[in-house]
């Protein structure tokens, strides 16, 4: 899953979707939407989640966000090379950085760096049984993008989240879905142990952000055992918008999903 995200300038949410991405979105599986060399890889796209969430740093006071699930080779043999070629049309800032983003922020709907970050999905919490994939999210449901530096095996860690206990935590917190996983090259984020990345959706934003403000605060049980385990936390709180899951252009090998539900 590609996540990607940045503050807006002067643009709202809703100028930003009807200038910015709904064309985008129109045009996503035409082959030829963000250029003749991405188009393809556009096209392998088989969920698209948008997403919008508070930003005091932004001069338009919020940030938007796309979050995409593209196959790799192992699901989609035609897929390959896919999600490097969108991780590089996301570059903005240094060596490489694609032009279209300086356009954004002369625009007015780009007003901070990007932030992109990529990881593989390796187990689902919520699968609908009968397809091995969670629901689509519903709107208005809160999400919180965790992804943190693992200090132990990600074997290890992984029986700790979906023990009972976890499941009951994230019960508690109003958390319906979790797309985990282990993060990939060119994903942005930094750590010198592994990368994992949690994406936690929660039934609404305001048990999103408190459960946020626990995670980030570390002071009491169990979030006071964090900082023994993870290394740069990374967190954004988001609200769902729209989240499309496009079947047609699913490998049926796919269906069910061949990956550990949890």
């Amino acid at each position: 899953m590609i996540c990607v995200y940045h503050g807006l300038g002067s643009y709202t949410y809703e100028k930003w979707y009807k200038e910015v991405f709904s064309p985008f979105e129109a045009g996503l599986h035409s082959g030829e939407v963000g250029g003749p060399e991405v188009g393809p890889a556009f096209a392998k796209v088989i969920n698209t989640t948008i997403l919008r969430g508070r930003n005091p740093e932004a001069e338009g006071g919020e940030t938007v966000a796309v979050f995409m699930i593209v196959p790799n080779e192992n699901g989609d043999p035609a897929a390959k090379g896919a999600r490097e070629a969108i991780q590089k049309f996301f570059v903005d800032t240094g060596p490489g950085a694609n032009p279209f983003w300086q356009e954004g922020r002369d625009a007015g709907w780009v007003g901070t760096d990007l932030t992109q970050l990529t990881y593989n999905l390796n187990f689902f919490r919520g699968a609908n049984p009968n397809t091995g994939y969670p629901d689509d999210w519903k709107k208005g449901s809160g999400v919180g993008l965790y992804t943190v530096g693992l200090k132990i095996p990600y074997e290890e860690w992984v029986p700790q989240f979906t023990s009972p206990e976890s499941d009951q935590l994230h019960d508690a917190a109003g958390i319906y879905s979790d797309i985990v996983g282990p993060q990939v090259k060119g994903s942005e984020f930094t750590s010198k142990y592994r990368g994992i990345t949690v994406a936690h959706v929660h039934k609404n934003l305001k048990q999103a952000q408190a459960f946020a403000d626990k995670f980030n605060a570390a002071d009491s049980p169990p979030f006071d055992q964090i900082k023994d385990l993870v290394d740069n936390p990374q967190v954004v709180v988001l609200e769902v918008v729209k989240d499309t899951f496009f079947p047609e252009y699913v490998n049926p090998k796919l269906i069910p999903n061949p990956l550990l539900n949890a």
